[in-house]
């Protein structure tokens, strides 16, 4: 998990800084964080949001193997350059924009494609200052950053680097670790990233259940992969995967691009996202689906049933609903009996009178 924010004073042309946090767990279950920072006397922020990101990824470029996971930023110049494709357009367009002007910062651009390139990372885009403990940590060091090398320095473009130890973090613990035990080249400790409680956290977490193996078969190659929930909630996005023009009132079948097998005792229950009704104008016709796992079949295509509510258009890939699966109810049997051992509540549809 990286973390990163970047920060300028006088934006532009002012000192200017940058934040990192990095988070792995090893193989023995140590969770492991560096901070990292630096600062330049004349910059943007914009530059400083790339070189956060630039920064951690050269950092783990040290563990001499790909790793995969999540980058989050508050910045939406550098998410969405990712999320939106904006790279793939100015790589095609020879680096100029839309109205073709030369992209801004393509050196950054260039260093960050380059460590990007022998990993697997998405991007995700973070509130800024809404407490969000790991954003807010990233926010002081770019702005001590900015801060220590000041406005007295010369104009020269020398950077200024801070960073820290690498530390264990989470159950109470916060012990640096040695170098020597850091994950490095080829070093079978380093295990897949995984989503970390908050390093704040004072109490112990209570084991985590062993990941589930799901098995996805991918009917669309427009959608973007299923990914691992980075939510509390552990609810996982799905996304259309055809242009639906409605009009109000229309009902359709949208397919969501993808089979699934689910564990034996689960079935996966289906929800609209809380941005779907403003992004899309539509509703979940049957509300809330669950699809149990004797529907596992190569061409049990999951769709999603939806009535607009006005005139509206979903494109391919577009987040429309989400799931999350759970344990199957336990066989049931019902039993006659002459009466309850309960008092009356105050019957349905009433908050009750006790």
């Amino acid at each position: 998990m990286i973390y990163t924010d970047g920060a300028a004073r006088g934006n532009p042309d002012g000192p200017g800084g940058y934040g990192a946090i990095v988070q792995i767990k090893d193989k023995d279950g140590r969770l492991l964080e560096k901070e990292l920072s630096g600062g330049y006397p004349r910059t943007t922020n914009n530059r400083m949001e790339l070189m956060g990101v630039i920064a951690a990824l050269e950092e783990i470029a040290s563990f001499g193997e790909p790793c995969e996971g999540f980058i989050f930023s508050d910045s939406r110049y550098v998410v969405d350059a990712f999320e939106k494709h904006w790279i793939a357009n100015w790589k095609k367009n020879g680096w100029k924009t839309a109205s073709g002007n030369p992209v801004k910062n393509q050196d950054l651009w260039n260093r960050l494609l380059s460590a990007l390139e022998p990993h697997s990372f998405k991007f995700r885009w973070v509130k800024g200052h809404a407490d969000h403990p790991e954003n807010e940590r990233c926010d002081q060091l770019a702005t001590s950053a900015a801060d220590k090398v000041g406005w007295g320095i010369s104009d020269s473009a020398q950077e200024q680097l801070f960073s820290t130890e690498w530390r264990q973090i989470g159950n109470g613990s916060e012990n640096t670790v040695p170098a020597s035990a850091v994950p490095g080249k080829n070093d079978a400790r380093l295990s897949s990233v995984t989503v970390p409680a908050s390093s704040g956290s004072a109490m112990p977490s209570p084991a985590p259940e062993p990941a589930q193996r799901i098995l996805v078969r991918y009917l669309s190659d427009q959608i973007e992969k299923l990914q691992p929930p980075t939510n509390s909630a552990n609810w996982v996005d799905l996304r259309s995967a055809e242009d639906a023009v409605l009009k109000k009132g229309e009902f359709r079948l949208i397919s969501l691009g993808v089979a699934i097998k689910l564990p034996e005792g689960y079935e996966a229950h289906i929800v609209p996202r809380s941005s779907t009704y403003k992004n899309f104008g539509i509703i979940q016709a049957n509300h809330h689906g669950v699809v149990d796992n004797a529907y596992s079949g190569d061409n049990d295509l999951w769709r999603m049933p939806v009535i607009a509510l006005r005139d509206t258009q979903i494109h391919v890939n577009d987040r429309i609903c989400q799931f999350r699966i759970e344990r199957r109810q336990p066989d049931l049997i019902f039993e006659e009996v002459e009466h309850l051992d309960q008092a009356d509540r105050g019957g349905f549809g009433s908050t009750g009178i006790q």
